[in-house]
């Protein structure tokens, strides 16, 4: 696996080292008690593997030094987690969670969905959310031009997640003929699908699980599409869905599609947790995402660490929030989410 992709650029702006006074008086609070760490997918995979590493240091950089317990609760590709805790979880600073990042677009698709992206506490990114969509060396087509003639089968994990919003995207953008299987629970559960050869393709999977997999190195599948902006410069034969787009009013809209990809592995905490809490729970996150043992064991576990700090989390989800309404109707007649 590649090393750790460790984005100090990004950190420039984050708060020093040491927590700042009034953080300190916090520890009182922290100290003895325990934080709930919910996962919004299923155990194994990139967001599994990435909240888990957080889990894990997180505590050492919060004053008091609390435990940190994680429940997987995977669900309508994240959005369980999203409602739970913006309507569920005590607003006390005692829970956070990491959700699919493509809930903002889903608010945007959806406004009844009953939670308000922007109106999160943003603690902090791990990881943007570039992924991929994977097709079998033995599948009836090799490439992006081949699937607007030929139909391909593809798994997803959901009806709202990647997996499944962008082959329709595409299908309805520029006439590709994708169908997608979806209900599979975790990025695992996708994997073994695909070997079994139940399905010719995954419509999403993160860099992490491709290569866990060696699905690439030994010649057994192949990248289709970059789900992001750009292409990855280590499939750099696989163009973007940005890219595929043929006007700019759909490249606008795609944009807004794959919008995740930068949101990325983002841990939340409900809206109207103390803000003195959102203080602490930043700085230990700024803090951990520069400790050299945190990043070696996100080397060793094979975690990308992209950090962007709470407050410039927060401004990418509020421009992603404030799209044009053209671009809003554009994606929304395009992925046709069906929940």
């Amino acid at each position: 696996m590649p090393g750790a992709k460790h984005a100090f650029s990004a950190l420039a702006a984050f708060a020093p080292l040491a927590v700042p006074a009034h953080a300190q008086t916090q520890a009182d609070f922290y100290r003895g008690k325990s934080i709930s760490f919910l996962i919004g997918s299923g155990e194994g995979g990139g967001f599994d593997a990435s909240a888990r590493l957080a889990a894990q240091f997180l505590p050492k950089f919060i004053p008091g030094n609390p435990l940190v317990t994680v429940q997987n609760m995977p669900g309508a590709s994240g959005l369980r987690v999203a409602e739970v805790v913006a309507n569920v979880a005590p607003k006390d600073g005692l829970t956070i969670g990491m959700t699919q990042p493509q809930f903002a677009l889903n608010k945007a698709m959806d406004p009844t969905l009953r939670f308000a992206p922007a109106a999160y506490a943003w603690i902090g990114r791990l990881g943007s959310f570039t992924t991929y969509a994977v097709i079998a060396a033995n599948a009836p087509i090799h490439d992006v031009a081949e699937a607007k003639t030929t139909a391909v089968i593809l798994s997803a994990s959901g009806p709202s997640g990647p997996g499944a919003v962008l082959p329709a995207a595409l299908n309805a953008m520029i006439g590709t003929k994708f169908t997608t299987i979806k209900g599979y629970k975790s990025a695992q559960d996708s994997g073994l699908a695909l070997d079994r050869g139940e399905v010719q393709g995954i419509g999403s999977a993160s860099m992490e699980f491709i290569e866990s997999k060696g699905w690439l190195a030994r010649g057994f599948a192949k990248i289709l599409f970059t789900i992001g902006y750009e292409r990855d410069h280590r499939v750099a034969y696989a163009p973007s869905v940005v890219e595929l787009m043929e006007n700019d009013r759909d490249r606008a809209a795609m944009k807004l599609i794959v919008s995740g990809s930068q949101i990325g592995r983002a841990i939340i905490a409900p809206p109207g947790t103390p803000p003195e809490r959102v203080r602490i729970l930043r700085a230990a996150f700024d803090a951990m995402v520069r400790d050299p043992e945190v990043l070696a064991e996100a080397e060793k576990r094979g975690v990308e660490i992209e950090a962007i700090s709470g407050a410039e989390i927060q401004k990418t989800v509020e421009a992603a929030m404030s799209m044009p309404p053209e671009a809003v109707e554009r994606a929304r007649v395009a992925i046709k989410i069906d929940q």
